[in-house]
């Protein structure tokens, strides 16, 4: 149909064909004589028949998504159109035009037996993850849905360039009813071959192509467990970075990266796969860099969020109060006061007025130890996206202060430690959190290092999802 040296348009001359698919698609190096000097082109054609109108309608989407694209790791858009009836055929055909990026992609390099150091493959990660930041940032945002070994280009300068937007998909058309499957087996997460992929989608298929260049197999030839792909002993890599590629390509979308800016922080600071429980009340995820906590079903933390709403909430744990405590505060009050009050008054009044006194104070312990497990009376912080107000509440046993002030105002959250002496041998450390707005708003709930951390990690999430 098309042959070398064929010129489309008055200006598109064909040079050679570079590949071919299954669908009609025919992807060819070609020369834009209309600028000066000519330059080449990639040209895509796709032959259209009335069975194929969804490969037509992913034709033209590419298009258009192309079209308002501008990055400098993009190839550019130059032209969509409808090939002239070429002689001697009743097909239609479509092209689209796109610059040339002289490289060769890394499936091509795969193929030739090139193997990736783990810094090459972390800078690959790196350069894709600029990339999907610009992709997912566009209103609304661009799924690539394709990412995979082929669809990575490197350049002469070693530098990663995306195409092939054949499968591409804006977030609005994924928020509604859409059921269109594609993808590559492999490289695509479950979620998009049901029809509902996410941005998350994009990270999982990187973190496959990653995979795909430490071992040097294809994910689909890899082994799974659990869903998952198996390949760290595979891999000499460092574990953070394997531990970052594993959380990059979790089937279940809620333990994934859910966001490019969240995968690029973990693989700046680096995450270990070891998790360790602390005292039962947070799980810790540690590195030599950095330290991540994350709430697991926590003794003192109670925790109740919505898009509007965060309310934190943390209670002492629960009393070592144990039934002879109030008997022995009850005896020991009586024999005492009764042994002081002998001499100056009688006998009987003595013991009365003893164990009056006896009996209130022992209430008294019951009632406050109670109340340390009544979560009403639990130390809170309460923020309130609909006000935009936040207010922090610290009881103590026999007192509450509340203060109050404005999400909008809050700059940036710290942890600040202080050594309290007890006397010249002994002290310890009290952690506490500090929301700065207007002025500081200190959270001093006698929580431990990694309470804080976790803390503050949990206003910081909620309040970037606000913004």
């Amino acid at each position: 149909m098309f042959e070398s040296g064929q010129v489309l348009q008055t200006r598109y001359q064909l040079q050679h064909r570079l590949g071919r698919s299954p669908q009609g698609r025919q992807t060819w190096l070609a020369t834009d004589s209309a600028t000066n000097p000519p330059e080449a082109v990639i040209l895509k054609l796709l032959v259209f028949t009335e069975m194929q109108w969804h490969d037509l309608r992913l034709f033209e989407r590419e298009a258009q998504v192309l079209k308002n694209l501008d990055h400098p790791r993009i190839p550019r858009y130059r032209g969509y159109f409808l090939v002239e009836q070429q002689p001697h055929s009743q097909l239609c055909w479509w092209g689209l035009v796109q610059d040339y990026i002289p490289g060769r992609s890394l499936q091509d390099l795969l193929e030739q037996g090139t193997r990736w150091s783990e810094q090459e493959v972390r800078r690959i990660a790196e350069d894709g993850l600029q990339i999907l930041n610009y992709l997912h940032s566009l209103s609304p945002p661009v799924l690539h849905r394709d990412i995979k070994p082929s669809n990575l280009i490197l350049d002469d300068a070693q530098q990663v360039w995306l195409v092939d937007f054949g499968a591409v998909q804006d977030q609005v058309a994924v928020t509604g009813v859409s059921f269109t499957v594609v993808g590559t087996v492999g490289y695509a997460p479950l979620e998009q071959f049901w029809g509902r992929p996410v941005a998350s989608s994009d990270l999982y298929a990187l973190g496959a192509t990653l995979i795909h260049l430490l071992t040097g197999v294809a994910p689909a030839d890899l082994p799974y467990r659990d869903l998952r792909i198996h390949f760290s002993d595979r891999t000499s890599t460092n574990s953070s970075f394997v531990s970052w590629i594993e959380k990059l390509t979790e089937p279940a979308l809620e333990k994934r990266f859910s966001s490019v800016n969240e995968a690029r922080e973990a693989l700046e600071h680096g995450i270990d796969s070891e998790i360790t429980p602390v005292s039962d009340r947070v799980q810790t995820v540690c590195s030599t860099q950095s330290k991540k906590i994350q709430c697991i079903r926590p003794h003192i933390v109670v925790k109740q969020t919505s898009p509007q709403m965060l309310k934190i909430k943390v209670r002492e744990p629960s009393p070592s109060i144990n039934n002879r405590d109030p008997l022995f505060v009850f005896y020991s009050v009586w024999g005492f006061t009764t042994c002081l009050l002998l001499p100056f008054i009688g006998g009987a009044f003595a013991f009365i007025f003893a164990f009056i006194l006896a009996y209130l104070v022992s209430i008294r312990m019951i009632l406050s130890e109670a109340r340390k497990i009544d979560p009403e009376n639990a130390s809170s912080i309460r923020f309130d996206a609909a006000s935009d107000r936040f207010e922090v509440t610290t009881r103590s046993r026999f007192s509450a202060r509340r203060e109050s002030g404005i999400i909008s105002a809050i700059r940036y959250l710290s942890i600040t430690s202080s050594q309290v002496c007890i006397n010249q041998y002994a002290s310890y450390t009290v952690w506490a959190v500090t929301i700065r707005a207007n002025r500081n708003y200190t959270v001093n709930w006698g929580l431990t290092e990694e309470e804080c951390i976790w803390l503050v990690n949990e206003i910081q999430t909620w309040l970037d999802a606000k913004k």
